[in-house]
C-alpha cells in the first residue's frame, strides 16, 4: 500500500503572519539564527504573538547546524518546557528546531516522561529547503551530515510570507533556488515517485524555470518572489512523499567536508548526476517537454534539460565544478573513500534511479571535481 501525505496546514498571503495572533499558548519558544535577530525580522513574529505569552528565543543556529548547537538548544528547550515551538529562518533554523524536537522526544521516551507532541509552527525566511513541510532534518557532526526522519518533526502549520525575502542576498537566492530545483527533479525521477508527488514536482520545476532568474536579478518583484516560494514548498511536499537521490547524498558529503552551502553543492553536482542517471532518461525528457524545451525523442529531451541546468547555473553565477569553487584536488582525492561511505549511508541514496558501483561513483566524483 502506498501513501501520499498532505501535511502541514499551509497558510500564505500578505496577512499570513496574522495567524500567530490566534495562538493561545502561554509559553512559546522561537528557534532562529543571530542574523534574524539582528535584522529585527524576529519582531514580525513576536509582535504577532499574545502579549500574555512568555517567549524564549534560541538564536544560536549556524549554517549547517551542528550536533553541538542542537544539544545547546535542547538544554534551553527542556529548561523552558514550551507548549509551542516556532522555527523561524532558512533550512538551517528549521532543521535545527526539528533536531531539538527529535532528541527531546527521544529523551522523554527514555525517561518515561509522557509528553504530547508540541504544537510546531515553521516560518521559512528563504525559498529553498522546503523544510517547513517535511519530516526530515539534516544536522552536521564534524565532516559528516546526518539525515534524520521522524513524523514527530513534521510541523503542524507552515506560514509562508514574502516579507522575509526582499532583503536576501543574490547569492542566497541562487543557492536556495537551485536547492528547490534539485528537490523537485530528484522527487520526480525517484524510484519511489507517485503521480501525486510528481504533479507537484513538475509544477515546482516550472515555477523555478519561469521565475528564479527574475527573482535573482530583482528581489523586490512580488510575483517572482512569491512563485519561487511556492516552488520551494511544492518541492518539499513532493520529496517528503517520494524521497530524493544521490544528488543530495553527494551534496551532503561534499558540503560538510569542504564547507559549501547546501544549495550550491547541489547545483554543482546536478548536471553530472543527471548524466549518470540513465534509468531516468524518459522522465528527464518528460520534464523538458513540460518546460517546452526541444524533446523530439528521449535523447534530445535529456540533452535539453542538461543545457537548461547549465545555462541556469551560469546565469546565477554558480561554479561549474568543485575545481572552479576552489577545492584543492589533493584534499578532495584523500576524501573520496570517506565520501563513498557517506553516500552509501545516506538515506537519499536508496531511491536513486541508477545503482552505481564504487568505480562508477569515483568516475562521477572526478567529473564533479574537474567538470569534464
Amino acid at each position: 500500500m502506498k501513501e501520499f501525505r498532505l501535511q502541514p496546514k499551509i497558510l500564505f498571503g500578505e496577512d499570513s503572519l496574522d495567524y500567530l495572533k490566534t495562538l493561545e499558548y502561554k509559553k512559546v519558544m522561537i528557534i532562529t539564527d543571530g542574523v534574524i535577530t539582528q535584522l529585527k525580522l524576529i519582531d514580525l513574529v513576536t509582535n504577532n504573538l499574545s502579549p500574555m505569552a512568555e517567549i524564549k528565543v534560541f538564536d544560536k543556529v549556524e549554517p549547517n547546524p551542528s550536533v553541538a548547537t542542537i544539544e545547546n538548544g535542547l538544554k534551553d528547550f527542556i529548561d523552558f518546557d514550551p507548549e509551542c515551538v516556532i522555527a523561524l529562518g532558512g533550512g538551517s533554523s528549521i532543521d535545527a528546531c526539528k533536531g531539538i524536537l527529535y532528541f527531546a522526544y527521544k529523551l522523554y521516551k527514555k525517561l518515561n516522561i509522557n509528553k504530547e507532541k508540541l504544537f510546531f509552527v515553521a516560518i521559512p525566511t528563504t525559498s529553498g529547503t522546503g523544510s517547513e513541510v517535511t519530516s526530515y532534518s539534516v544536522v552536521t557532526q564534524g565532516e559528516h551530515k546526518i539525515a534524520l526522519a521522524n513524523d514527530l518533526m513534521l510541523p503542524d502549520v507552515a506560514l509562508l510570507s514574502t516579507k522575509f525575502l526582499s532583503a536576501l542576498p543574490a547569492k542566497v537566492v541562487a543557492d536556495t533556488g537551485m536547492d528547490v530545483l534539485t528537490h523537485a527533479l530528484e522527487a520526480y525521477v525517484s524510484t519511489n515517485a507517485n503521480p501525486f508527488a510528481s504533479a507537484l514536482a513538475i509544477k515546482s520545476i516550472k515555477l523555478i524555470f519561469e521565475n528564479l532568474v527574475t527573482h535573482y536579478n530583482d528581489r523586490k518583484i512580488e510575483g517572482a518572489k512569491e512563485n519561487v516560494q511556492f516552488a520551494s514548498c511544492l518541492a518539499g511536499i513532493a520529496f517528503d512523499n517520494s524521497s530524493l537521490g544521490i544528488n543530495h547524498s553527494i551534496a551532503h558529503s561534499i558540503g560538510a567536508k569542504f564547507h559549501i552551502a547546501h544549495g550550491r553543492a547541489n547545483a554543482i553536482v546536478m548536471p553530472y548526476v543527471i548524466e549518470v542517471n540513465t534509468e531516468a532518461n524518459k522522465k528527464y525528457c518528460e520534464v523538458s517537454r513540460e518546460l517546452g524545451l526541444p524533446a523530439g525523442n528521449v535523447e534530445e529531451g535529456k540533452s535539453s534539460l542538461l543545457s537548461f541546468v547549465r545555462i541556469l547555473k551560469e546565469k546565477l553565477g554558480i561554479e561549474k565544478c568543485l575545481k572552479d569553487y576552489g577545492v584543492d584536488f589533493e584534499e578532495f582525492r584523500k576524501e573520496i573513500p570517506d565520501i563513498l561511505l557517506d553516500i552509501k549511508k545516506d538515506m537519499c541514496t536508496v531511491y536513486n534511479p541508477n545503482k552505481l558501483t564504487d568505480e562508477e561513483y569515483i568516475r562521477l566524483l572526478l567529473k564533479i571535481y574537474f567538470g569534464e
